[in-house]
């Protein structure tokens, strides 16, 4: 039923200058390979073939490299944050929908996650993970009977992962130039109706998106394949 994924390459890559300010973090060597190149290869592999790359000006080396690949681009005008990435493709949605972050890798995330999905208004992914400090910022969840009823924050081990579907009614409820800080109210708010799950997925993950887990996963990347 998922057939669709977005996935939001317009940020700044902060976090990883100097890296980034010449090549985008999306294109940074992940062992052999571009990140954008692990993500493209695990979404294929889940069966989703309806691929939306989200970009800025700027950024347009993505869409060079994945010129022998089929995908939707569309543009946001300015970086706003994650929640006004995912808007910028809403018109292009018409159905339950992954967002793949593709500074989080994991061997067969996508095809774990669409496993477990049931039509829920959001299915969530969460990993354990050996160092945390590697996933700042990445919030566990609130369960109950087996139902997501809030953000929880980071909890020991347990990380949130960047790996969601999402019912389509979800983009509409995205403000217009909403910002980082914006999201996690966002999701708030969401949570209030429907029904939300979080599966947990199987495998070692490593987060990209910061100097010291980008290096530290690439030098232990031909360990863990």
């Amino acid at each position: 039923m998922v057939t669709t994924c977005i996935i939001p390459c317009a940020g700044l890559g902060t976090r990883l200058r100097p890296l980034t300010r010449v090549v985008p973090k999306e294109l940074l060597p992940y062992g052999d390979r571009p990140l954008i190149d692990h993500l493209w290869d695990e979404v294929w592999e889940a069966g989703i073939r309806r691929i939306i790359i989200v970009l800025r000006q700027g950024k347009e080396l993505i869409q060079q490299h994945l010129s022998d690949r089929d995908a939707v681009y569309v543009y946001q005008e300015r970086p706003g944050g994650l929640g006004d990435a995912i808007r910028a493709a809403q018109h292009l949605v018409d159905g339950p929908t992954l967002v793949a972050l593709p500074d989080q890798h994991l061997k067969h995330a996508s095809r774990q996650l669409l496993q477990g999905y049931q039509n829920q208004q959001t299915l969530f992914s969460q990993v354990h993970v050996e160092n945390p400090e590697f996933f700042p910022g990445a919030t566990a969840f609130e369960t109950e009977n087996n139902h997501v009823i809030s953000l929880a924050g980071e909890q020991g081990n347990l990380r949130g992962f960047g790996r969601t579907i999402y019912a389509p009614e979800f983009f509409s409820t995205i403000p217009e130039n909403s910002q980082d800080g914006d999201f996690f109210r966002i999701i708030s708010h969401w949570l209030q109706q429907g029904t939300h799950q979080v599966v947990s997925l199987q495998g070692e993950p490593a987060d990209l998106g910061i100097m010291a887990g980008y290096l530290y996963y690439n030098r232990r990347y031909h360990v863990r394949i």
